[in-house]
């Protein structure tokens, strides 16, 4: 029998037990911990750069920004699964007094 196949389960099952303790760790220590405005920012960059590396793939001209463009979008989608499990601090609307 070929051991390969049980290889790739125990392989692909570590990753994935890994990456979710990554996720749950990065969530705990910036959970309400960084700006709206900071997580914004963050998250425009990381969907830009599936932007990019999407174009990068299927681009047929750059034989050569197939690869960057691969790890580019498997990176930023990677990158885009742990962002959205942080959570941003709350904003603290203060309300004008009125003038009665």
């Amino acid at each position: 029998m070929n051991p390969d196949p049980i290889y790739f389960i125990i392989g692909l099952l570590t990753f994935l037990v890994t990456f979710g303790f990554f996720i749950a760790w990065v969530a705990a220590k910036l959970n309400h911990n960084i700006s709206q405005r900071a997580f914004g920012l963050i998250e425009k960059a990381i969907i830009a750069g599936i932007l990019l590396g999407s174009v990068g793939m299927f681009q047929p001209w750059v034989l050569p920004a197939y690869g960057i463009g691969f790890h580019v979008l498997l990176l930023s989608t990677l990158a885009y699964v742990v962002w959205s499990h942080v959570t941003p601090k709350a904003e603290v609307i203060t309300e004008a007094p009125s003038a009665e």
